[in-house]
């Protein structure tokens, strides 16, 4: 797949995960990605850092269930209680301990599992998807710092390799893999990892990257104006009652003020390519379906028109579950009809290719 197709994939697979909180919707969400993830083709290095992924993404599910034992809140059905002390009124509520309901755990345990949907669908990303052809799709205002990017990223799977290769080591040694041997495996392989990156950084400065005059004034003016812009359209949106309306208009004009710094930065530079990779046909409509969805989905959930949240502290009902909202949500699996049937597969010759490239990359 292309990666613009993976983008939109990605980015609606968050937008789902973030504005769901039914645990049908959820688990169903869980589900398409998974099976997308069975049919991804896995790079080496992405395999490396999806158990690394997985791990943080049930770790911060895990930390916020506890966070939300420890911490208290309201309901009807108390599970048990946890010994804390008692705040006064004017803390603002902060409590530590007290009795455990089971809205709050349920609560809880959505949001980490919609945290640990965000984080299958960025791991399959970063699998699926070559550095370099990711690279390619940045505009020529932007190479630079997205060059700088797609390096930054490669860090963590390069710690990954040099913690395996470590571990290896220590193994050979005899060592049993006990909690005192952690600092010897996680140090070398963060220190590894930052050198790296220093010497592309001296060499990157050596030859004088990026060196370029300054963007023309209407690139600066339009830069500095977008985000003041954005941020009142955010203010109307969220805080200004019956004024809506003008945070959607604030937000069209943040909106084309980006567009406008992006295309006065451009400037004269030329962007030439070695080859062109193209994103076919069914593909670009369904990634272009795929964006507007995504976009549109948190006006449809704050207009109600999607029933895709669940209030467990309103008594802890049953969830409902629709025909509709289920169908939307299983678009999320879109992928696996190009992935099994291999629409828009490279041609083996690109593919060493870019390959090569990437060695002599990284």
């Amino acid at each position: 797949m292309h990666p613009v197709a993976w983008l939109s994939w990605v980015l609606l697979v968050m937008v789902l995960a973030l504005v769901t909180t039914n645990p049908y919707y959820l688990a169903t969400l869980l589900l398409c990605v998974l099976l997308v993830a069975a049919l991804a083709p896995w790079s080496s290095t992405g395999l490396g850092t999806l158990r690394l992924l997985l791990l943080a993404g049930a770790g911060i599910g895990v930390f916020s269930i506890g966070v939300a034992a420890i911490n208290g809140a309201s309901g009807e059905h108390v599970l048990f209680d946890i010994p804390g002390p008692r705040f006064p009124d004017w803390f603002g509520g902060l409590r530590l301990g007290g009795p455990v309901t089971a809205e709050a755990l349920v609560g809880a345990s959505l949001r980490a599992l919609a945290i640990f949907c965000v984080f299958l669908g960025f791991a399959v990303f970063n699998g699926a998807v070559s550095p370099v052809r990711l690279l390619r799709l940045a505009p020529a205002s932007l190479f630079h710092a997205s060059l700088v990017v797609t390096v930054g990223l490669t860090l963590l799977p390069s710690i990954v390799s040099d913690t395996r290769r470590i571990r290896e080591m220590q193994l050979i040694r005899g060592s049993r893999g006990r909690l005192r041997d952690l600092a010897g495996l996680v140090v070398p392989a963060v220190l590894g990892g930052l050198d790296r990156s220093l010497r592309l950084a001296e060499a990157m400065e050596a030859r004088g990257y990026a060196a370029a005059p300054p963007p023309p004034a209407k690139a600066r003016i339009a830069a500095m104006m977008s985000l003041p812009v954005l941020l009142m359209g955010a203010w109307f949106w969220f805080y200004g009652e019956g004024l809506e309306w003008l945070g959607v208009v604030f937000a069209a004009a943040g909106g084309l003020l980006v567009v406008l710094w992006a295309w006065a930065a451009q400037g004269e530079r030329v962007t030439t390519r070695l080859y062109e990779d193209p994103i076919p046909l069914a593909q670009a409509m369904v990634a272009a379906a795929t964006t507007s969805l995504a976009v549109l989905l948190p006006f449809l959930r704050s207009a109600e028109v999607l029933a895709l949240s669940y209030n467990p502290f309103a008594g802890l009902p049953a969830p409902d579950f629709g025909a509709l909202p289920a169908m939307l949500v299983l678009l999320a699996a879109w992928p696996v009809a190009f992935l099994a049937f291999g629409d828009g597969a490279r041609a083996p010759s690109q593919e060493r290719l870019v390959t090569g490239v990437e060695e002599a990359l990284w």
